[in-house]
């Protein structure tokens, strides 16, 4: 449950972000960005224990976000993003932004990502049964991701976009549970 809550706060980074990308006709250098600043926080590993830890507070992150915004000469728009992350306390959901962000451009050739979250893999015949209910309802290309779950125990996940769908048995039964407490 909390990887969906982070994945849906990311997507809300990466929507004003996204937004403000388009508005400055800047698209592309931001994604530059984002893929740079990601990259070098997954090689260097004292970085990346600095940008995730808790224990570093949010001016710190912003003074070392800035030496870093120079070093690789970062767009302000860029630079202003990773200051808020900073202080917000959210600079852990940087790979998050960096993949949804880069879906998000591919949105804009016609792309509708869907993923389906299964208990199971299914056959074939069921895959190009499933694709052709989704399909015809969206207006653009589609791409259609099956993802198998072990944790869901029967039903399914549709996510589209920044929009979820689940019928899974497994969240039936925790708001169950949670009405019980």
């Amino acid at each position: 449950m909390k990887n969906i809550a982070s994945n849906e706060v990311a997507g809300r980074y990466v929507k004003a972000l996204y937004e403000l990308s388009l508005e400055e006709k800047k698209k592309a250098k931001i994604k530059e960005d984002i893929v740079k600043i990601n990259l070098l926080i997954n090689k260097n590993k004292e970085l990346k224990e600095i940008i995730h830890s808790p224990l570093i507070t949010s001016k710190k992150h912003q003074e070392i976000l800035l030496s870093i915004s120079k070093a690789l000469k970062l767009d302000k728009i860029t630079e202003n993003f990773l200051f808020l992350l900073a202080f917000n306390k959210r600079l852990n959901l940087l790979n998050k932004i960096s993949k949804i962000y880069d879906e998000s451009a591919s949105d804009q050739k016609d792309i509708v990502k869907i993923d389906v979250i299964l208990p199971n893999k299914i056959s074939k015949k069921d895959i190009l049964e499933i694709n052709n209910k989704l399909k015809p309802g969206i207006r653009k290309k589609t791409k259609i991701n099956f993802i198998q779950d072990k944790k869901i125990i029967s039903g399914f996940i549709i996510k589209l976009g920044s929009t979820m769908i689940d019928f899974s048995m497994k969240s039936k039964l925790e708001k169950i549970v949670n009405s019980l407490r």
